[in-house]
């Protein structure tokens, strides 16, 4: 073999080396450059078209969008009202005083919880957004029989036979809902209006232990052990949401206009914060009632 043959094939072979390098280095180069591929309504599968008034800005089938939890822990919280509590000079706090608020928030967290999975997850597939819609759907009861249950100790505490028939009410109430939410059927698009009515109805079996205190202790004692003033701001809440998320307002009067900010999804998990921000509220002023007998009407307690 020559000297000239050799010389030739080491040239090829840097070349080649040269070109594959200028191939990584611009593919590099677009990989960094690309966006999040989104799509229109048009272009997605008929098991993702939920709202036809957002055009634009879908994810295609992947993994992202948005991860929503609350979780108040009971590092600052419970120390501070214990300390405030000895301090001056109230009765000591059970485990089960103690227990019923975590109740509430464990509830709280769990129904975040899942909607987070749900939201993150079900771009993914057909059978990934069915199954973590459910996990969805199980959060929201997960929830509503924790406020009512929270609620219910602290509104009945010397009353413990009135608490334990409302729980298990509730626990009846709350498994129907689980079976339903469960099947498949009540998953589908069609389904949507009966859903919300479902959740809410099962909200509103609240208003049964409410009214039976009512009856018991008189409005205005009632009122005070279960803190009526934010148990309605928290029912307003609530149902703002699903109206706004129902009737998919703003974006139904202005399609494309709130495709990526302001939507009806978002403000509807903005009031359900806020919801259980007002039912949070409710069960600590209770709670101090409970052992204190002060009350207020004031958002921030102390």
């Amino acid at each position: 073999m020559t000297t000239t043959t050799v010389h030739q094939r080491n040239l090829k072979s840097y070349n080649g080396s040269k070109i594959s390098t200028n191939i990584k280095s611009e593919k590099n180069s677009q990989n960094k450059n690309q966006k999040i591929p989104l799509c229109s309504y048009s272009e997605l599968p008929e098991w993702q078209k939920d709202n036809e008034w957002i055009l634009h800005g879908h994810l295609l089938p992947g993994i992202g969008y948005l991860l929503l939890l609350l979780f108040f822990t009971d590092l600052v919280l419970i120390p501070y009202l214990v300390s405030h509590m000895s301090m001056n000079g109230h009765e000591a706090i059970d485990v089960i005083d103690y227990l019923m608020i975590n109740f509430y928030l464990v509830g709280a967290f769990l129904c975040l919880m899942c909607s987070s999975f749900f939201h993150c997850f079900k771009q993914h597939s057909k059978k990934h957004s069915d199954m973590w819609s459910k996990a969805d759907y199980m959060g929201i009861v997960i929830l509503i029989s924790a406020s009512i249950i929270s609620l219910l100790y602290y509104g009945y505490y010397d009353h413990l036979s009135y608490f334990k028939i409302f729980t298990i009410i509730t626990i009846i109430l709350g498994s129907i809902c689980s079976v339903f939410v469960l099947n498949d059927k009540f998953n589908e698009k069609d389904f949507k209006i009966y859903r919300a009515t479902f959740f809410i109805l099962f909200g509103f079996s609240g208003i049964l232990p409410v009214g039976m205190g009512f009856l018991k202790f008189g409005i205005v004692e009632s009122c005070k052990r279960v803190q009526f003033n934010y148990l309605l701001l928290e029912a307003v809440c609530y149902i703002t949401g699903a109206l706004i998320y129902g009737f998919k307002l703003p974006e139904a009067f202005a399609p494309g206009k709130f495709d990526c900010f302001g939507n009806s999804h978002q403000i509807f998990h903005v009031f359900v914060v806020l919801g259980s921000l007002f039912h949070l509220r409710a069960v600590v002023g209770s709670f101090i009632l409970m052992h204190s007998g002060y009350h207020t009407n004031n958002l921030l307690i102390f």
